[in-house]
Formats: C-alpha cells, structure tokens, sequence
C-alpha cells in the first residue's frame, strides 16, 4: 500500500503530465493556424474575386491597379479599408463600400461623380465639370456626350482636382443639378456670350434664353416645364425667353 507522500508524488507528475499535454496541443494548435494563416496570405495562392457594381468607368481591372492588386487576386491579401480610400481618393467616385459575398466575392459598390457639362479651357483642351465645381478630367477632345459643352467660355489652365471660380459656369452647374436625367439629355449645347448671358440649346433645335446666373435658380421649374411642352407638343417656336417673369415664345414664321 503506498504512503500519503507517494501518492502526492504521483498526483504532482499526473498534473505536470495534463499540463504539459495541453501545452504541446496548444503549441500544435498555435502552429496549424500559423501555417494557415502563412499560407493563406501567399501571394500566388489565387482565393475569390472582386465585383464591382454601379461603376460605367471603374472597371474591376483599373481597381487592381488604383489598390496595386497582383494576380492571381488573393482576398486574404486584400484589404477593404485601403481600398475604400483609394477609391474616395479617386475624382471620379463620389461613393464607395465594399462587403463580402458568399463564398468568396469582395464585393465594391460604387457611384461615380456625373459630369455636369464640358467647357474649353487652355492648350485646346476640355474639362468635364461635375455637380460640385470640381474639374473630373481634363482631355483634348470631349469624349462622349455624357454632359453638355458650353461654348463661348473659356477657363484657363485648369487641372484635376481643380474648382471652377468662374461665377456663370458655376451658376449653370447649379442649375443643371436641380434637373433631371430626362431633362438634361435633352441639352445639346449651351452658349455664354459677351454680356454673360446664357443660352441653351435643345436637342429639338429650339434655343432657349436664361439670362446671367443671378436669377437661374428661380427658373428650374419653369425650363422643367418648356421642356417637357417641347417633347409633348409641336410648338414651332424660334427661341423661349425666360428672362422675364413669365415665358415669351416666339412663333416662327
């Protein structure tokens, strides 16, 4: 029969033996997940994919590029905060969110800025201006008719990222931001002349006068509604003047 002292020896190892198993199960355990996680974040292991919606412009490639993304794309490698301020930083997106879809998709909604109209400016280029004021791109040529040019106005030498500090192209982005796609679709130009008043010009052909930009904002809703009148019904009009408290259509002869 062992002694009380024998059997607290051997209760003592008992114990350093469960504690030295759980360490070496922990030590295991430690080392798996290491590896995986090594592993996991190789940079030729290819995991999921990236999909972008609500984006004309930002296609999945040229975000590859912006968040210097290799290939083959490793999500674990990816990271959503870094990514999301790439984008913010981006003059073209006005906003950005990425989640994860089931199984292994990053998903990157984003909605781009909308140029508000196209106006010369030095070198024989054209600035696209959004909503804001904020030059979106300056080019040689107008690339598509996404918005409206205005002609008889120049800007000077302007740059991404620049505001426009011009007072009538400013007003005029105001304006335009109050109307709607359907409305704005249907301006193929707009004019400023000498005297700063403004001139706008449907795709019907039918000119229609604004004045400066003090007052543009008193008129959104009465263009809203010539506009609409125009599309509706045949009016055979020469120009529409809304400098004056009430329209004045002059008929063609």
């Amino acid at each position: 029969m062992s002694t009380n002292h024998e059997r607290l020896i051997y209760k003592r190892s008992r114990r350093k033996y469960y504690r030295a198993r759980a360490f070496f199960y922990l030590l295991c355990f430690a080392i798996i997940i290491a590896g995986t996680y090594y592993l996991l974040h190789r940079p030729w292991i290819a995991f999921g994919r990236i999909v972008v919606e609500g984006g004309e412009n930002i296609t999945v490639e040229e975000i590859k590029r912006l968040d210097s993304i290799p290939e083959p794309v490793n999500l674990f490698n990816v990271s959503r905060s870094n990514l999301e301020n790439v984008l913010r930083n981006d003059l073209r997106v006005e906003k950005v969110s990425t989640s994860y879809r089931w199984p292994n998709i990053l998903r990157v909604d984003v909605t781009e800025r909308k140029p508000a109209l196209y106006v010369e400016c030095s070198y024989n280029g054209f600035a696209k201006v959004g909503y804001n004021g904020c030059v979106l791109e300056v080019g040689k040529g107008i690339k598509d008719a996404s918005a409206p040019f205005i002609s008889g106005r120049k800007i000077g030498n302007v740059y991404n990222g620049d505001i426009v500090k011009d007072k009538e192209i400013l007003g005029l982005v105001r304006f335009l931001g109050k109307l709607d796609k359907s409305i704005t679709s249907e301006i193929s130009e707009i004019a400023i002349d000498d005297s700063d008043k403004i001139k706008i010009y449907l795709l019907s052909g039918v000119p229609i006068l604004l004045g400066t930009s003090e007052k543009l904002g008193e008129k959104v809703d009465t263009f809203v509604i010539i506009c609409n009148e125009l599309k509706t019904k045949k009016i055979n009009a020469e120009y529409i003047d809304l400098t004056y408290s009430k329209p004045y259509v002059k008929l063609r002869q």
